[in-house]
């Protein structure tokens, strides 16, 4: 079980931490002794439930989650220190993603029952400048645009929807047949769309109103009843889809929608406070695709053949996200608590 930060933690986070302006993800020198070396630098016990969203700022300097208990934490990733704590008790919070250039700026999904909106948060002056109406259920993906004022929602009411930052309804709508997910790439050139079947839709983020441009089968490769998609994510490279249902990660070729290989995560492993399965993710330089699994660990595996690296122990009930910074020797794992995993050689 994760309990206190240990001894020396905090010279070894700062060790850990690039200077100000100079933090980008091609800094950042990924390897497998350094990946090996990984252990818990700090703690927090902020949440008193579950959290159920997680992002870092794209310099890595800052990170913000939320929970089942209405609750918004900012972290500085410099000083390894809770910065802000905010409340939102009127909507609670299910998902929450920062917005470009902005450690002040936010998108956050509601996690009441009967209002499904969307809010755009100013964390500076603690209020929301827009709330984003359209969705007749529950948020399940959020993805802002890389550098424009734009983000994309799918949701449980069968579609995808697309919004400017300056409008309160949604610009242009996608259909689908059952819940739905969306991303964008890395350069918002693209975006990728789950829309209740077992595929893979990739729209022109231009010309998305002429339709997908390309469609990828992901049923040859998913085995049991529950075949949809819970989570979709293009690779910091591009060259790749992470493609998450309920009891399987798959990692997709992005360009000819082929499978490169299948990551071993349990069936069983527990579901997030949402209901749905632990969330992965890719490291900055794409080496590598973190992800909790059943039991509590979190397990750390080269991209493109799915060979395990590192399992991280400590957690009591699976981590529903974990993340490398996109900028920094520094992973971050969130359960009943929150641990900052950085190299013991910091």
């Amino acid at each position: 079980m994760l309990g206190a930060p240990v001894a020396g933690a905090l010279p070894g986070m700062a060790a850990a931490m690039a200077s100000p302006g100079a933090a980008s993800a091609q800094e950042v020198k990924l390897s497998d002794p350094l990946i090996k070396s990984l252990a818990v630098g700090k703690v927090f016990r902020d949440h008193q439930s579950g959290v159920t969203g997680m992002d870092f700022t794209y310099d890595g300097l800052h990170l913000v989650t939320c929970g089942e208990d209405n609750s918004v934490f900012v972290y500085s990733c410099e000083r390894a220190q809770r910065t802000r704590h905010l409340r939102c008790e009127k909507y609670g919070c299910s998902l929450i993603k920062f917005l470009h250039n902005d450690k002040d700026g936010a998108v956050a999904a509601s996690r009441s029952e009967t209002e499904h909106v969307t809010k755009y948060w100013d964390f500076h002056e603690n209020k929301y400048l827009r709330l984003f109406r359209g969705h007749t259920g529950r948020t399940l993906s959020i993805s802002p645009h890389p550098y424009e004022d734009m983000f994309l929602s799918g949701s449980e009411d069968k579609s995808v929807m697309l919004w400017d930052l300056r409008v309160e309804k949604p610009t242009a709508k996608i259909n689908g047949q059952g819940p739905t997910i969306a991303s964008f790439d890395q350069q918002g050139l693209v975006f990728a769309a789950c829309v209740g079947r077992p595929k893979v839709h990739l729209f022109d983020t231009r010309n998305f109103a002429k339709g997908e441009f390309t469609c990828f089968d992901l049923a040859p490769h998913i085995r049991g009843e529950d075949a949809l998609a819970r989570f979709v994510q293009f690779s910091p490279c591009g060259k790749y889809l992470l493609v998450r249902t309920a009891s399987q990660l798959l990692l997709m070729d992005a360009f000819d929608g082929e499978l490169v290989c299948e990551y071993p995560v349990a069936a069983g492993a527990e579901a997030a406070p949402t209901g749905a399965p632990p969330v992965p993710s890719f490291s900055p330089d794409s080496q590598y695709v973190i992800s909790g699994v059943a039991g509590g660990d979190t397990c750390v595996w080269q991209t493109t053949n799915a060979r395990q690296v590192q399992r991280l122990t400590g957690h009591t009930s699976a981590p529903t996200r974990a993340a490398f910074s996109p900028a920094h020797a520094l992973v971050v794992t969130a359960a009943e608590t929150l641990a900052w995993w950085i190299p013991e050689s910091a």
